[in-house]
Order: structure tokens, then C-alpha cells, then sequence
């Protein structure tokens, strides 16, 4: 029994540029094991966003394999979908539509109780601010929703890329540089 939730072997992602080609990812083999909290660190254009777009089906390989839950994706990616939750990028929400109002619209969309919106709002902190509309919100506040959302199904693996944006701020209460 395979107890990997996600392996790759040997993914390539070469994008065309206006001078050639950009390789996004080269050659990496990745087996993250079932249960735990695994971070998957790099600078800057390292291929992190790339690599999760890829074992999403939001973008294709140029070459490799991927399986996640033991599955050939893209091939089963339908099969296992509904065990992921993800939060790729900035997440997408209606900004005239409060916290809970959005969470709403997207749990009837999947069949999840008005209940469990309620007890992910609660988890990722958004009590007392979930009536105030989504445009409203601070970057940090965005990404709980999106997180909230994420946890909607309560699905078997959670993918966020950079989950940390906006959530904290330097000691100093200055940007980083």
C-alpha cells in the first residue's frame, strides 16, 4: 500500500519565452508522506507555485509523472479532486458579498451545510468579522477565507501556496524589505 499523498519523479516544466525557453522546474522527484505538515521551501521563481499548478491540473508537465494519493495525475485527477483542498495564488472571492456570504454561495454550490461554514469561519479566526464584506477585508483576512474554504469538505490534503501571506507582520510594524 502506498502511503504517499504525493510523489513526482523526474517533473519538468519548461515554459517558451520571446528568447527560447525558461525551465520552471527541473527534474524533481518528491514524496511527501501521508499525515504531518510538510513545507515545500525556495526562493523566488524556484518552481514551488509551478509544481503545485502541475499536480492540480491548473498547468501540464513537460515531462515526468505525478501521482497524488497513489493516483497517475492529470490521468485520475477527477478521482481525487474531492480529497483536496488548495489555495493557489490570490484567492477569488465576491467583494461586495461578506465572509460568510461567499463561504455560503460556495458551500450550497458542493452540498455542505450552512453549519459547516460556521465552524471553519470559527477555525481559521473570522469570528466577528464574517458579516463584513470581502473587499473590505485585509490581505491576511482574504487568505483565512480562502483557507476556510479549503476546509469546507473537510478534504484529506491541503495544498496553500505561501498560506503565510498577509497573516503577520514584521516586529517592527514596517514592511520587509
Amino acid at each position: 500500500m502506498n502511503d504517499l499523498v504525493i510523489e513526482t519523479r523526474a517533473l519538468h516544466k519548461r515554459f517558451r519565452t520571446r528568447n527560447g525557453h525558461r525551465v520552471a522546474v527541473a527534474g524533481l522527484d518528491l514524496a511527501v508522506p501521508a499525515g504531518g505538515v510538510h513545507g515545500f521551501l525556495g526562493p523566488n521563481g524556484s518552481g514551488k507555485t509551478t509544481t503545485i499548478r502541475m499536480l492540480l491540473g491548473l498547468a501540464r508537465a513537460t515531462s515526468g509523472q505525478m501521482w497524488l494519493f497513489g493516483q497517475a495525475v492529470p490521468a485520475r485527477l477527477p478521482q481525487v479532486l474531492p480529497r483536496i483542498g488548495a489555495v493557489v495564488e490570490s484567492p477569488k472571492f465576491a467583494p461586495t458579498f461578506t465572509g460568510r456570504q461567499n463561504l455560503q454561495l460556495l458551500a450550497r454550490s458542493i452540498g455542505v451545510p450552512d453549519v459547516q461554514v460556521d465552524a471553519c469561519l470559527e477555525t481559521v479566526g473570522l469570528t466577528g468579522r464574517e458579516k463584513d464584506r470581502f473587499g473590505s477585508y485585509s490581505l491576511g483576512m482574504k487568505q483565512r477565507l480562502a483557507i476556510a474554504a479549503t476546509l469546507l469538505t473537510s478534504p484529506d490534503l491541503l495544498i496553500l501556496d505561501e498560506p503565510t501571506n498577509g497573516l503577520a507582520r514584521p516586529a517592527s510594524g514596517r514592511s520587509a524589505r
